[in-house]
């Protein structure tokens, strides 16, 4: 297998990055990834990671440091993370996770908060296999 390198994104990855989001159920496109892009990297609170392999995109996985009521300190909240399909099952995934996860520790958190939706049976087991527990059901209303 090639050399993956993990990086932190950039503007000019919109397009890469909305490939991979567009994988995820997502239809996304390139100018519409650049604006959220935008917003979110201007923020020290977010974090986009991206997994590349000979000058291409093959993962990310986005996070975001919180407070909550229930906690003290901060905790992280998964944005998103997709490997592209012909590359899943080579470990890309754990690693970006990793590198959020480091991130976090790094930022005073020791909590990452993951939500999947019901139909991503395989995410559910990935997330499981890395020490994940099931913790609650997640609702969700367009206002």
């Amino acid at each position: 297998m090639d050399k993956v390198f993990i990086r932190t994104a950039t503007l000019s990855d919109a397009p890469s990055v909305a490939h991979l989001v567009s994988q995820l159920g997502y239809q996304t496109t390139a100018p519409q990834m650049e604006s959220r892009l935008q917003a979110m990297l201007a923020r020290p609170e977010y974090v986009l990671f991206l997994a590349e392999t000979n000058h291409t995109v093959i993962g990310l996985v986005g996070a975001y440091l919180t407070l909550g009521l229930e906690l003290d300190g901060p905790y992280g909240r998964l944005g998103g993370l997709v490997v592209d399909q012909d590359w899943r099952g080579h470990g890309i995934g754990k690693r970006l996770l990793g590198a959020v996860e480091g991130w976090l520790k790094g930022r005073g958190a020791s909590l990452l908060l993951i939500t999947s939706g019901l139909g991503r049976a395989e995410a559910h087991r990935f997330y499981r296999h890395l020490g994940y527990e099931e913790t609650g059901l997640r609702f969700a209303k367009k206002i």
